[in-house]
């Protein structure tokens, strides 16, 4: 009895640890037909079904899987709402190499980048739609690029 309750209290504080949001996988779209999609998109949301609800104050996390169809040492981030013009994230990180992706990235690999995203307290609850997209920073070649949507909460 006292194991049972010892995985118990371990399994909560691991759920706390993470916000308590489990990974699953959303729908997305393309940027275009020329631009290389993931083969799957995975969030943190805080719900199980429909469009990914993110909560305000609290960090959820993206991971993309792809195959880059090119090879580059320098990986761009750029993260922005899809609305009657595209706007930039707040205080996004650029710079994939820095942590989110293993660079170099090589053509044909698969490859995850996984992304924290922070969403503020000042943000508007509101469903948006979103553009995520990685390029080569030497050639502004896309390396991947979806839209999905969110619904801060």
């Amino acid at each position: 009895m006292k194991v049972a309750w010892t995985v118990v209290v371990v399994m909560v504080a691991l759920v706390t640890l993470t916000e308590g949001f489990p990974p699953r996988r959303i729908l997305f779209g393309r940027c275009s037909p020329d631009e290389p999609v993931p083969r799957a998109v995975f969030m943190t949301c805080a719900n199980r079904h429909g469009v990914c609800e993110l909560r305000m104050g609290q960090s959820h996390n993206l991971r993309a899987i792809f195959r880059s169809q090119i090879n580059s040492t320098d990986v761009n981030s750029y993260v922005r709402w899809n609305s009657f013009v595209e706007l930039p994230l707040p205080e996004q990180r650029p710079d994939a190499c820095d942590g989110e992706i293993q660079c170099p990235v090589i053509a044909g690999q698969l490859t995850d980048f996984t992304y924290s995203l922070h969403i503020k307290n000042f943000w508007l609850r509101n469903e948006y739609p979103v553009i995520w997209s990685l390029t080569d920073n030497e050639t502004d070649e896309p390396i991947i690029c979806f839209k999905f949507k969110i619904n801060i909460v």
